[in-house]
């Protein structure tokens, strides 16, 4: 290789550097922002369990909504973008796993959010029922889970959809996201009445409790949802973050080889341009 191959190499290696090292910073930005949305997910959580609990407590009422022989949904959340590591790799075993299993109760929608979850599951000879595009900034997760809710509402209103199980990465740390299963609906709600035996505060309401509830199980569903992609979104670039920063050590080991290499084959040519002038006065003579 000569010194105008290496340079040129060097120069190629140099560019993939700054673009990961760009991707890197990006992504560490993204996990700060998706880490707010999820503390503000989870305190509008707790004031919707909080009426929960006032509504079921003297509605009698201990499941909602009645799912009985309807078709329940398996969503699955992916990524959107490549170059996330083992983010969708992880997701997809577990969705994978869950998806046969309850087949083993009847038939079973598949939904994938993402294309990067929707190409491996084809690859791995599973084709989604239906699909959506993942968020690719932080603002689109409004409208992911806004898409994912109409839908869920409008299978509802049609008599045809039964329990919701998400599949999708939980956000630990940087260096740690957990695939996780939750079951969004039916909701029970027995997990929201107290334990205690203290009488629960009296609220005014305006609507019947049936009413109530079902808004509130609707508005439960929503906050859900994006708490979960929020939490995905995290981990995918939680993710990311950890293979960009491999990548950016790598073409850094790269480009100090390159560069040591590059050297030695300049040295190599002024050796080699002395030897020649030292030849020529020697033949003159």
């Amino acid at each position: 290789m000569s010194r105008e191959q290496t340079q040129r190499r060097r120069q190629a290696v140099g560019g993939i550097h700054d673009i990961v090292s760009a991707m890197r910073a990006i992504a560490a930005g993204r996990i700060q922002g998706a880490q707010r949305a999820l503390a503000s997910a989870r305190r509008y959580e707790v004031v919707v369990h909080r009426a929960l609990a006032a509504v079921a407590a003297g509605s009698g009422v201990r499941s909602l909504p009645d799912v009985a022989g309807r078709t329940p949904t398996l969503l699955v959340m992916t990524s959107e973008q490549p170059l996330c590591g083992a983010f969708n790799q992880n997701v997809l075993a577990l969705a994978e796993r869950r998806w046969h299993e309850l087949r083993g109760d009847g038939p079973v929608r598949l939904v994938a959010v993402g294309q990067r979850g929707l190409h491996q599951l084809a690859a791995r000879g599973i084709l989604p029922d239906g699909t959506e595009p993942a968020a690719t900034a932080l603002g689109g997760l409004r409208d992911l889970v806004k898409r994912l809710a109409v839908a869920v509402g409008q299978r509802f209103a049609a008599g045809e959809q039964g329990a919701l199980h998400v599949v999708y990465s939980r956000y630990r740390s940087i260096s740690e996201q957990a695939p996780t299963e939750e079951r969004l609906l039916p909701l029970d709600l027995t997990q929201f009445l107290p334990a205690s035996v203290r009488p629960a505060p009296r609220y005014h309401r305006y609507l019947p409790a049936s009413g109530l509830l079902a808004g509130l199980v609707t508005e439960h569903a929503f906050i859900n949802l994006y708490r979960i992609a929020a939490d995905s979104f995290a981990s995918e670039q939680a993710s990311r973050l950890v293979a960009m920063d491999g990548a950016t050590r790598n073409t850094e080991k790269l480009l100090e080889t390159l560069l040591d290499l590059e050297r030695r084959e300049r040295q190599g040519e002024i050796t080699r341009q002395v030897l020649e002038l030292i030849a020529a006065r020697f033949a003159a003579e």
